[in-house]
């Protein structure tokens, strides 16, 4: 019994699923967790990096007024503060990853396989 997700209604009738929706199983599962770690991981820099540029245009917009300076400075500092987090949390998602033998950031090879590049054969999963 493959049919993980299909409906079966009285007469015998039965729908199956959409093609090329998921069917289940722990490979599906990492793939759907690695996009969103990834999608998560992406838009965090990218707040960090838009946030980065305004403090630095609203630190040189202030004309010497120190409350503006101040208030650049902290969303300078907490941009920066961002882009550290983010990229702990990638170091700690490879880490923890690695430990349990589950790479969240490459959904392309299957559980416990982790892709390696060769040259002249593009990415394998071993």
């Amino acid at each position: 019994m493959d049919k993980l997700i299909a409906l079966t209604v009285p007469g015998g009738q039965s729908f199956e699923p959409v093609a090329g929706m998921p069917r289940g199983g722990p490979n599906e599962l990492q793939k759907v967790i690695s996009f969103g770690v990834t999608s998560l991981l992406i838009v965090a820099t990218l707040l960090s990096l838009a946030f980065l540029i305004m403090g630095g245009i609203q630190w040189t917009m202030s004309g010497g007024d120190k409350t503006a300076v101040d208030a650049a400075r902290k969303k300078l500092t907490y941009a920066i503060i961002g882009l550290v987090v983010t990229f702990s949390a990638f170091l700690i998602i490879n880490i923890v990853g690695s430990f349990f033998g589950i790479n969240l950031l490459s959904p392309d090879c299957p559980i416990g396989q982790f892709p390696e590049r060769i040259p002249g054969q593009g990415t394998i999963c071993r």
